[in-house]
Order: C-alpha cells, then sequence, then structure tokens
C-alpha cells in the first residue's frame, strides 16, 4: 500500500488479533479515540513511517481509553521517514502497552504521551541507530504527562552499541 494500513476511529471494542501488517508506505495501525480497542498478536513490519497509534482517553477528565497492544512484534520500521517514527505512539489516558518485541527501528521504540499508561514486560533493542539525543522510549518535558508506569521492560542494544559511528552530541537511552 502506498499509505497507511488501518484507521479505527472512535467506536469500541474492536480488536486485531493475530494479523500480518507488512509492506505499507505509512503507519501499520492507528487507533484514535473509542473506548477499549485492541492490537494482539500481531507482525507489523517493512513499513515505511511507523508501527502503530494507539491513542485514547479524555486528558481533560482523566478517564482512560482502555486500549491495548499486547504481544505484538514490531519491526524494521522508518523505511521512508527515517525519524520520529517509533513502533508505537502512545497518547491519552489510560492505555496499555505489554509483552511486545519492538526491534530494528532507525529511530525510537515508542512515544509516550499522556497519562496512566501502562508499558510493561516488552523487549526493546537495536532502536536508535540513527538518531540522536533519543531514547528507546521518548517522554517529552511536557509536566503534566503524570501517573505512567513503566515496569518490567527490557532494553539493549540502544543506540550505537557496536561503536561504528563517531560519538553521538547529545545521546541515547532507554527510557
Amino acid at each position: 500500500g502506498s499509505a497507511d494500513a488501518i484507521h479505527v476511529h472512535g467506536g469500541g471494542h474492536c480488536l486485531f488479533a493475530g494479523c500480518v501488517v507488512r509492506r505499507f508506505a505509512g503507519n501499520g495501525i492507528e487507533i484514535r479515540g473509542g473506548t477499549n480497542h485492541g492490537i494482539l498478536s500481531c507482525d507489523i513490519y517493512s513499513m515505511g513511517r511507523g508501527g502503530t497509534i494507539v491513542s485514547g482517553g479524555d486528558r481533560r477528565t482523566l478517564t482512560p481509553g482502555g486500549h491495548f497492544l499486547e504481544n505484538c512484534d514490531i519491526h524494521d520500521l522508518s523505511r521512508i521517514d527515517h525519524t520520529y517514527t517509533p513502533a508505537v505512539v502512545l497518547e491519552g489516558v489510560g492505555n496499555r502497552v505489554a509483552h511486545n518485541r519492538m526491534h530494528n527501528i532507525r529511530s525510537s521504540a515508542m512515544r509516550v504521551g499522556g497519562n496512566d499508561h501502562l508499558v510493561e514486560y516488552n523487549e526493546v533493542y537495536n532502536v536508535v541507530t540513527e538518531s540522536d539525543d533519543q531514547g528507546g522510549v521518548d517522554m517529552f518535558g511536557n509536566p503534566t504527562f503524570r501517573g505512567n508506569v513503566f515496569r518490567y521492560n527490557y532494553f539493549h542494544h540502544i543506540g550505537d552499541w557496536r561503536g561504528t559511528a563517531p560519538q553521538p552530541k547529545c545521546g541515547q537511552a532507554g527510557i
């Protein structure tokens, strides 16, 4: 495909389970708004931009979206746009990213914004291979992003761990 693969806007309880999404020029699966949508046990790879956007919940009232991304393998992204195209863009309130593998990405694996998200039991490796001043997970300096929990994640081989390029000016990190 020459754009994004799948868009879900609004609604509730849509589930993508056991899907393979590959070789699109844009993002894999975008969930925006609605409640309790899920992406379960999917393989998303060889994308021109990023893997998924999971956005839901109301930050004004802190009402959770209840969306989840679980047990997915998301890799080999950013063929066309090399930066700011992570495996997961997580936005809104009260969404969960758990038990996923995110790897072989030129930029960060996740970009997190919002409140009360749970990010747990993920493995992130071989990311930030072309970027500087980024991490496996990026969270910008917004002081209203509160209540997010990162636990039991495994970050390894972040950045130029092989030492083949000059030292980055700003650095690379897990989070």
